[in-house]
């Protein structure tokens, strides 16, 4: 994208109203003359973001984020900066200057490329449905009518291996930019023929939260299993898109863009398991629903249930499987001051079946009779534990004050008081003085605050009273910085700052998210920016590019160690040459230990889908999950990290 001039740029902005946009990510509340909504750039409690349309600003008193509708868009949507110029300028109907295009390129296709790839493949299944009449059969099988197929833009994708490289060649689309949109697979050991992921199976679309194609989910359909089974082969019930530069499945929710609306309207958001749930929902008018991906609750789909409504109803079937994931979700949404609620369905009950058959208001019905997480917690422990027997009571006490320990507590909140309420609820049914019980859950909750600490290491709690942290300690020095950082996150960092020409290759192999400290993200944030604008990212152009010390100070030592300055106050084993020719070699090893700790992650979620599905009622998807488990368990990826001397730079 060529660079723009200023006069483009402000009369970009000054074309996009920030009210309409923020309050199409945020539900916004009047407050005077200004608006006001929870900052979903931090774990806010207390709406602290404002909005001022007289000045088109918007600003959080906690975390300090704030700017124009340009900060926003970047900040909100994790993209770079002409991504998020092009965003608004088409939002605003202005067209961009063209010009000489760019000498830096990025290293594979742009995140714009990849979503035309994915909405070209879209509209390709759907045209595809309507020339399979299986596939439209099992849809009204499962009593969805042919308005919510097109409502929810569903697709087929032929059993054919050609079918897919057929189409696309057509249409002028390489197999390259299939396999980086996730519609191809390339063998993962030897040479072989790269093959379409989706054959013979219905097509769920997956659209970020402003309707955009970024992911698929495939369910094989009947006919093209017992051809699989003809053959000897045995298949996955459902596939879903790796992840990609466009698709983290931890950061979506399904139909968030179609529920939106209806979100506002009603104050709450459903959250279900499936996409025929939602689907079924949809189509008897609650369309204020939506379903993670295959996935449990994380941390990251609070802010986005946020963005939806202030109150979230979490549906989970009334089996024992059902329930345990409630506790682990809760145990998420507790540590947030999100209003959440538990439906737990009758035993057998299926969330689209019982829509189809009973409709919304039975369904309305149900959600006003679900429970407060302190509730469901209490309800948990009486069905799990004998509390009439001393071990029993001791036992569920223990596991409720485990859970209850999560919950922020602020004297006059209401979370105090609903806190208040559990523990009083708890001794009553244990039988027990309240003293003793609130005793251990302080204890508790000191013991989780100091692990938290640790864990965090370097980092003042968020929201920290502004006295305290006027008179904090200074930053640490920036070795002990370094330190803190995952070895092969500070060896990145050191990468990037003595060589800028990696940018090129790290943009399309390493997305921030994959990093996990703080200061590395900061200064690859930065590096990326500067890329993404045509600018080379040496370090003087990082360092400026960072407001927060903590990172600033990293790259400036870093940069230092580089040039090996003869500095008094650098000690004789902080004066380490970084020789230009080693860091291409060293890319290559620091990439494939990321993509082994990834690896590892993967390995750990799908422990955690196998725990969660019932082995007996779901024997296929049982052990689909178990061979995909079995497949990366024996697969490293990645180069192993080489037994070397310690380097003295980061010596504890």
């Amino acid at each position: 994208m060529p660079r723009q001039s200023d006069a483009t740029k402000a009369a970009i902005k000054h074309a996009v109203d920030i009210v309409g946009l923020v309050g199409e990510y945020l539900p916004l509340h009047r407050a005077g003359s200004r608006y006001k909504a929870l900052c979903p750039f931090h774990d806010d409690h207390n709406p602290s973001l404002e909005v001022n349309p007289e000045r088109q600003t918007f600003k959080c008193w906690v975390c300090g984020a704030g700017g124009d509708v340009l900060e926003f868009v970047l900040k909100i949507e994790r993209i770079e900066f002409p991504e998020a110029l092009r965003m608004l300028a088409e939002r605003a109907g202005i067209t961009l200057e063209s010009g000489p295009a760019s000498t830096v390129r990025p290293e594979g296709p742009s995140k714009t490329e990849l979503t035309g790839v994915l909405a070209w493949a879209e509209g390709a299944f759907e045209e595809a449905l309507g020339r399979h009449e299986p596939a439209r059969g099992y849809i009204e099988g499962r009593g969805l009518t042919a308005e919510t197929a097109a409502r929810f833009r569903l697709g087929y994708a032929p059993d054919d291996p050609a079918w897919l490289f057929e189409s696309a060649r057509r249409r002028g689309v390489s197999t390259d930019l299939l396999e980086k949109a996730g519609l191809a697979v390339r063998p993962e050991e030897g040479p072989g023929k790269v093959h379409a992921r989706f054959r013979g199976r219905l097509i769920f679309p997956i659209h970020d939260e402003r309707g955009r194609p970024v992911g698929f989910g495939g369910r094989i359909l009947p006919e093209a299993e017992r051809a699989a089974s003809s053959r000897g082969f045995r298949v996955a019930k459902y596939v879903n898109s790796p992840e990609t530069a466009l698709f983290q499945k931890r950061r979506i929710l399904y139909a968030a863009d179609l529920a939106r609306t209806a979100c506002r309207e009603a104050g709450w958001v459903a959250v279900m398991e499936g996409y025929t749930d939602v689907m079924a929902a949809h189509q008897v008018g609650l369309a204020n629903v939506v379903a993670t991906l295959g996935t449990a609750f994380g941390d990251d789909h609070v802010p986005m249930l946020r963005r939806l409504a202030d109150r979230a109803c979490l549906i989970y079937d009334g089996d024992e499987a059902g329930q345990s994931a409630a506790e682990r979700a809760l145990e998420i949404f507790l540590g947030h001051e999100l209003d959440v609620r538990v439906l737990s369905l009758p035993s057998g009950l299926d969330p689209c079946d019982f829509l189809l058959s009973e409709g919304a208001d039975a369904f309305r019905k149900l959600a006003a009779e679900a429970l407060d997480p302190l509730t469901f917690v209490l309800n948990r422990a009486r069905s799990r534990f004998d509390l009439d027997s001393i071990e029993g009571a001791r036992r569920g006490a223990e596991w409720v004050l485990g859970i209850l320990c999560r919950v922020p507590s602020r004297p006059g909140t209401v979370q105090d008081l609903a806190l208040n309420k559990a523990l009083d609820s708890l001794a009553h049914a244990l039988r027990l003085p309240i003293g003793p019980l609130a005793r251990r859950l302080k204890e508790l909750r000191g013991a989780s605050r100091r692990r938290g600490a640790e864990r965090a290491g370097l980092s003042p709690p968020s929201g920290a009273n502004p006295v305290e942290a006027a008179t904090a300690p200074p930053p640490p020095p920036p070795a002990d910085l370094l330190r803190a950082m995952d070895p092969v996150e500070r060896e990145l960092v050191a990468i990037v700052v003595a060589q800028p020409e990696t940018v090129a290759r790290l943009v399309a192999r390493v997305p921030l998210a994959a990093i996990r400290d703080d200061s590395a993200r900061a200064i690859l944030d930065a590096a990326y920016d500067l890329y993404g604008q045509g600018e080379t990212p040496t370090f003087e152009a990082i360092k400026d590019n960072l407001d927060d010390p903590r990172p600033r100070s990293v790259v400036a030592y870093l940069s230092d160690l580089q040039d090996g300055l003869d500095r008094p106050e650098l000690q004789p084993l902080d004066a380490v040459q970084f020789p230009p020719g080693t860091w291409g070699e060293r890319l290559d090893p620091v990439l494939g230990r990321l993509a082994e700790r990834e690896r590892l992650t993967r390995l750990a979620d799908l422990r955690q889908a196998l725990d969660e599905t019932d082995r007996a009622t779901e024997p296929d998807a049982y052990r689909a999950l178990q061979l995909e488990y079995r497949r990366l368990l024996t697969q490293r990826v990645g180069t192993p990290e080489k037994k070397t001397r310690p380097d003295p730079t980061f010596r504890a």
